[in-house]
């Protein structure tokens, strides 16, 4: 499911899975929005679709607990280390755990676990926040339209942290191929409206959601379409061109004009990486090439 904010008449509004469309302001005309509306009313409507829940990454501020945490690990070894040459210098027994004479390093082992699981866990916790996307345009401008459409409905202190550009990140992201990006910003997205209401979707007047589904199957049907078209259309060029060396050049440059296209279009419509493209290219290429040994029609012959 998506959503976007309905432009209302003068209204200020924005798409999800689109660029954001600012116009005038639109505002609920309610000074006393931080009494009806607030948080319930910003927590409903940021939860109710995927595209409008967005929250900081705080990475600096992570950074920063991170190189702590370290540096209070660090120094819990360097103590151990004293501890056990001064065993040495004592001539204890430093091979047993469970014998260990030395209250105070059993106390500091135990301390250095207690660290070393809170650092773990916050680097493994860090690591997943730090490889999600960023926020995109669109999804920071649903919640600054929200903010600004109900003025007065969070304080704007703590509704600072949609500034905070670099740092913000969906809760769920989803990585879109850029062919469903150009489709969610056009004018068509309205074809996918959903009218009829449900309760996990809050009941605003400025937004409008639509179904995920009804998008990826135009997506879907683009691309094969797109697939067959780039499969079928050398295949009937070719046989219109008459198999011999003086066409050659005019054969080669249709499957040059093909390969190229297809590469580019399988930028567009696939989110695979460069090798993978290139793999897939040359693939192609291989089929091209195969339709390149397919004689055209006969070449007339001279009286």
């Amino acid at each position: 499911m998506t959503a976007q904010l309905q432009q209302p008449q003068n209204g200020w509004a924005s798409q999800a899975g689109g660029a954001p469309s600012l116009q005038l302001p639109y505002r609920t005309g309610n000074e006393k929005n931080w009494c009806f509306k607030g948080y319930p009313a910003f927590s409903e409507w940021m939860a109710s679709d995927n595209d409008l829940f967005i929250v900081r990454r705080f990475g600096t501020l992570s950074a920063r607990v991170a190189l702590m945490l370290q540096d209070r690990i660090s120094r819990l070894s360097e103590e151990l280390d004293k501890v056990d040459k001064e065993c040495q210098n004592r001539c204890l027994h430093n091979g047993d755990f469970r014998g260990d004479e030395s209250v105070f390093r059993q106390e500091l082992l135990e301390r250095i676990a207690v660290n070393l699981e809170r650092y773990n866990q916050f680097i493994l916790n860090h690591a997943q926040m730090k490889a999600r996307p960023d926020a995109t345009k669109h999804q920071v401008g649903n919640v600054k339209a929200w903010l600004f459409n109900n003025e007065n409905a969070i304080r704007e202190d703590e509704a600072a942290f949609i500034e905070a550009e670099g740092d913000l990140v969906p809760v769920v992201p989803r990585v879109k191929v850029p062919l469903r990006r150009l489709i969610e910003k056009s004018d068509f997205m309205h074809l996918f409206r959903v009218n009829k209401a449900k309760p996990n979707r809050s009941q605003s007047k400025t937004t409008i959601y639509t179904e995920d589904t009804r998008v990826d199957k135009v997506v879907t049907f683009t691309v094969i379409s797109i697939g067959l078209g780039m499969l079928i259309g050398p295949l009937w060029w070719l046989q219109q061109i008459t198999a011999d060396e003086s066409n050659l050049q005019i054969r080669l440059g249709i499957i040059t004009g093909f390969i190229i296209g297809f590469a580019g279009i399988l930028s567009i419509v696939t989110v695979a990486k460069p090798f993978e493209v290139l793999a897939a290219t040359a693939a192609y290429s291989a089929v091209l090439m195969v339709f390149m040994q397919l004689g055209g029609p006969a070449s007339g012959s001279g009286g």
